[in-house]
């Protein structure tokens, strides 16, 4: 599955919901234990990549998984029964990666502030 997710060939609703979904609810996870925890994710972020020297090889890993998922969703959004779909899909993509992008930047370039 996951070559033809890579190729393009896959359907959409296979690497939309059996590759997209498990990644991000792995995310969110993180994101709740954090918040549970009191720390905001950002802080705990900026914090552990800099004092953390593996922290930046986690972070760069992940980031390259959600990039490869973006790039197979993509590249599979055509194959869909109704072309709406792809367009909403596609839509989502460019929202959710440019979201990420953003993160990305501010927390590399942010300040260390200790809270």
């Amino acid at each position: 599955m996951l070559r033809k997710a890579w190729r393009g060939e896959e359907r959409f609703w296979k690497v939309w919901w059996l590759l997209g979904l498990p990644l991000h609810l792995a995310w969110w996870a993180v994101y709740l234990y954090l918040w549970g925890t009191g720390v905001p994710p950002e802080s705990f972020l900026l914090m552990t990549i800099w004092f953390w020297p593996g922290m930046l090889g986690l972070f760069a890993g992940c980031g390259a998984l959600y990039l490869a998922w973006c790039t197979a969703a993509w590249r599979c959004a055509a194959n869909v029964d109704r072309r709406v779909w792809t367009y909403v899909a596609r839509l989502l993509i460019g929202v959710g990666l440019g979201s990420f992008l953003t993160e990305c930047a501010l927390i590399l370039t942010a300040p260390l502030i200790a809270g």
